[in-house]
């Protein structure tokens, strides 16, 4: 009796173990990149997803591995654990999208507007699906501009007009074809919805361009150049951004600028030294991002032989831009040689347009006893910060700006040009021609005040 019981709980063991084993067998492997082709720090980050799906095989963290991918940029890889997620939940809207998503980036748009179709044909009501159809059918017409297929593309955006990407998108294929003035009006009603869009007033100068209104394009650049990014007008490749910081070297990028306040220099210093270390063999560009890191808590630090050390390296990779220059610079006259330092600065100066890298050189002119030059130098830093504050329509911070950099340096025609664009911002008008009249009287042959005295500047 015994031994037929050890014997009978022996099957069911075997049977047991057999059932386990077989539905391990029939999961599905996740299909990964190369190795060698993955950031190492990205394929040390999705191994516990990659362990997770083989344990469990669950739909929520198949999602979770394809998003990691996605935001990685690795699409055919991320459609197939999408493809797993709908094979275990049929009904799963997210994953169709995902999906489509996928196919669009890799070039099959007929398959992924089939896809986008489907899930609009869906029988849903509420708020967040109305928003799921429209973004569909803003997708479905650019797969169509994709195809070159205008035609089907203008249908579908103009059947779209609730959303504002897909309104975007009608206006510039308007444009594109000769239709300037109905993009036009198309564009006059997207700004009342959000003023100071960026791209909507970049259209809308094209557009006058186009029918020759020179004077309404004047003024539209002069509003584009206090313009702003109101909202996202490719929400497609937006929502990818929250997996493309979860993981990887985003996410040491992130726990860095998180730390930054917290941590001590040194501590900031090792931490990036292990990072540019793990890097070393990789070919990615955050290498070069975590270098230049390094080189600023090094001068926050004043060390500026380790600063020349981090220089070597960046060099070594081909970088000599102008930070690399400027701390090559300041650490040179940390080293007791400001003479050259200035030499350096003045090289880094005229390769940069940067508010912060003309008060450096200031810095540096000032340490070796250039004292003028140093105070023309601080004229240009407040004048490139004027115009930082003019495009954030800060146009009181602005005017301040502009006035130190006219009073320090009145010869320079270009504080008179940039005050008069203020003034005229602000609607003091006569104010404003009198400074164009500045620039001119300093230099006669500039185009652009020469344009202002003729034709009547724009007001808010």
């Amino acid at each position: 009796m015994i031994v037929r019981a050890i014997a009978v709980m022996l099957v069911l063991e075997l049977v047991a173990c057999g059932y386990l084993f077989v539905q391990r067998a029939a999961r599905p492997v996740p299909v990964l990149p190369e190795k060698t082709l993955m950031n190492p720090l990205f394929a040390e980050d999705i191994q516990p997803l990659v362990k997770q799906v083989a344990q469990t095989n669950n739909a929520y963290d198949w999602m979770r591995l394809g998003e990691a991918l996605l935001g990685q940029g690795y699409y055919s890889h991320a459609e197939l654990c999408f493809r797993q997620v709908a094979h275990l939940m049929p009904e799963s809207r997210l994953a169709e999208s995902r999906i489509a998503y996928c196919l669009e980036r890799t070039g099959r748009t007929a398959q992924s507007s089939e896809i986008y179709r489907k899930l609009n044909h869906r029988s849903d009501s509420s708020r967040e699906a109305k928003r799921e159809q429209m973004q569909a059918l803003y997708e479905i017409g650019r797969n169509a501009l994709r195809e070159e297929n205008t035609e089907e593309a203008e249908k579908l955006f103009r059947e779209n007009l609730g959303f504002l990407p897909a309104r975007y998108q009608l206006a510039k294929l308007l444009i594109r074809t000769d239709r300037a003035d109905e993009a036009l009006s198309l564009i006059a009603e997207s700004l009342r919805q959000v003023p100071r869009s960026l791209k909507f007033l970049e259209l809308q100068r094209r557009a006058f361009q186009q029918t020759g209104d020179l004077k309404l394009a004047e003024q539209t650049a002069q509003l584009l150049e206090r313009a702003q990014h109101t909202i996202p007008l490719h929400p497609g490749s937006n929502f990818i951004e929250p997996f493309r910081l979860q993981y990887g070297i985003d996410r040491r990028v992130e726990e860095f600028n998180t730390q930054i306040g917290n941590a001590s220099l040194p501590e900031l210093e090792a931490k990036l030294v292990t990072l540019i270390d793990r890097l070393e063999d990789s070919p990615s560009t955050h290498r070069q991002v975590f270098l230049m890191r390094l080189l600023e808590v090094q001068h926050q630090q004043q060390l500026p032989r380790n600063m020349l050390e981090t220089v070597q390296k960046l060099n070594n990779m081909g970088i000599n831009n102008a930070d690399v220059l400027m701390y090559r610079a300041e650490a040179t006259g940390m080293l007791g040689d400001w003479n050259q330092a200035a030499i350096l600065g003045r090289r880094a100066g005229s390769m940069s347009k940067a508010a912060d890298m003309h008060q450096r050189l200031s810095d540096i002119l000032q340490q070796a006893g250039k004292t003028e030059e140093s105070q023309l130098e601080q004229a240009l830093t407040y004048r490139l910060e004027a115009m930082k504050y003019y495009r954030a329509d800060k146009l009181a911070e602005a005017l301040d700006k502009i006035e130190l950099a006219v009073k320090i340096n009145p010869d320079d025609p270009q504080s008179w040009y940039e005050r008069g664009l203020v003034q005229e911002a602000q609607g003091s008008i006569k104010a404003a021609q009198s400074d164009f009249q500045e620039c001119l009287k300093r230099a006669p042959l500039h185009g652009r005040a020469q344009q202002k005295v003729s034709v009547e500047p724009a007001t808010n």
